[in-house]
């Protein structure tokens, strides 16, 4: 069961001191109760001893409290008394008869006491009955007495509890202090030292370890700012030819067009062309791709919010990469403020997904975002094929995943960059993309503030 450890210890700490106070007030009434029966014991006992001895000496009854009982040896009354007949037990009377000069007593059902005595200086055996004077109201105090000590002790218990917690968890409550510190961000927070050797040790290892965590996160940062620069580096290197590469590759395309139109053309020559041509693109795409990851991870990346049609804007940006097949399904007009460029990116990256991945046919359907009122809106993106396989579907939106390890650019699998860049790009916007499935279909929603 979960629970505070400064409440643990104080409840452990209380039921001990107070079982301890406990046990130790019971066991001292006990010999109390013990000594203070005995003592009224004593005294009852004295005083009839001393009545005794004045009427052993002078065996008449004028020397003899009213309140005794006299009886013969052979149980004849001599004087009644207050004893009640039947008091004295046979055992008693045989006893003093047997032995003279003895004095025996014993405690009644009710609590009082009765005595009895014999001597050789008369024939008589002698009893009586005596209260024991404020044994009752003795142990009441003695009972109330331990019920405050038994008080006190869990009282004492619970403050020496809590000290005792706050000590015991203080160091505990800096681990945690320090530990939510660095969750928070602070690479700087350590364990102060401390005196207690027990946790000295564990000061020492925390921080050393915090020490090291932040040499490797370092060496990453170092690691990664390293190949973000190569990218970015190399991108722009290599833009300036393929710029060259893209309209030469155009024209190889037309040319392969026309040899393929021409009964003497070369067929060989045009399937080459064509190859080349397509390679042309997708290493163009792919460079696009990488410069827009370099500047999103640079934070540089700006959003250029405008008014313009979604429906209308994702019909053109779909009709100029020949995807014709796709079908839509929205409103006539859904006009946004949003960056159009970026929404482009966001729609064209999932619907290259769907053609590549997916299986037709692939619809794009656009309605209003209700979270937003009349300002966003909600694209999903949907195709027949067989969905992401299963294991993957937390991963598809990191950067270079490929859902089949063995996919290649050229066998259409693209390079695993357009789902992290639609998601980057509609976080941008202040949305986000998902994926789901739909019965016998695959969708990929997207949808961003406007």
């Amino acid at each position: 069961m979960a629970g505070s450890l400064r409440a643990r210890l104080l409840v452990i700490i209380v039921l001990v001191t107070s079982f301890t106070a406990a046990v130790t007030g019971a066991s001292v009434a006990y010999v109390v109760r013990d000594w203070v029966y005995e003592d009224a014991q004593q005294a009852v006992l004295t005083a009839f001893r001393h009545d005794m001895e004045r009427f052993d000496d002078q065996p008449t009854m004028e020397n003899l409290l009213g309140d005794y009982l006299v009886t013969t040896s052979d149980g004849g009354v001599v004087q009644p008394g207050t004893v009640p007949p039947g008091t004295v037990p046979s055992s008693m009377s045989a006893d003093l008869r047997a032995t003279p000069s003895i004095y025996r007593f014993q405690r009644l059902a009710d609590g009082r006491l009765l005595v009895g005595h014999s001597s050789s200086k008369h024939p008589y055996l002698i009893y009586s009955v005596q209260p024991l004077e404020g044994v009752q109201q003795r142990l009441r105090q003695l009972m109330t007495f331990v019920a405050l000590a038994t008080l006190g002790g869990a009282l004492l218990g619970g403050l020496a509890g809590v000290l005792v917690a706050r000590a015991v968890t203080r160091p505990l409550r800096r681990v945690q202090d320090v530990a939510s510190a660095v969750a928070a961000g602070d690479s700087t927070a350590r364990l102060p030292e401390t005196s207690l050797a027990e946790l000295r040790e564990l000061s020492v290892n925390f921080n050393g370890m915090l020490d090291r965590q932040n040499e490797s996160l370092d060496v990453l940062r170092r690691q990664d700012e390293r190949s973000r620069r190569f990218a970015s580096d190399v991108s722009h290197e290599l833009r300036s030819p393929l710029a060259a590469l893209v309209p030469a590759a155009e024209v190889l395309r037309e040319e392969a067009d026309a040899m393929a139109a021409e009964s003497s053309g070369h067929p060989d020559l045009a399937r080459a062309a064509r190859m080349v041509a397509s390679e042309v693109d997708g290493l163009a795409q792919l460079l696009d791709d990488l410069l827009e990851i370099t500047r999103l991870d640079a934070g540089v990346a700006q959003v250029r919010a405008e008014e313009f049609d979604l429906v209308a804007t994702v019909r053109e940006a779909l009709d100029a990469r020949g995807w014709s097949g796709v079908r839509i399904d929205g409103p006539g007009e859904l006009w946004v403020n949003a960056d159009r460029r970026r929404v482009v990116a966001v729609v064209t990256n999932l619907v290259g997904n769907a053609l590549r991945h997916g299986a037709p046919p692939v619809t794009v359907s656009m309605h209003r975002w209700a979270q937003q009122g009349d300002g966003g809106a909600v694209v999903e993106v949907r195709d027949h094929g067989g969905g992401v396989p299963e294991g993957h579907e937390d991963l598809i939106f990191d950067r270079l995943h490929k859902a089949q390890a063995a996919r290649s650019r050229g066998a259409g699998g693209g390079a695993g960059l357009g789902l992290a860049i639609a998601r980057d790009n509609a976080r941008l916007l202040g949305g986000d993309v998902d994926y789901r499935r739909d019965g016998a279909t695959t969708v990929f929603r997207a949808w961003f503030r406007g």
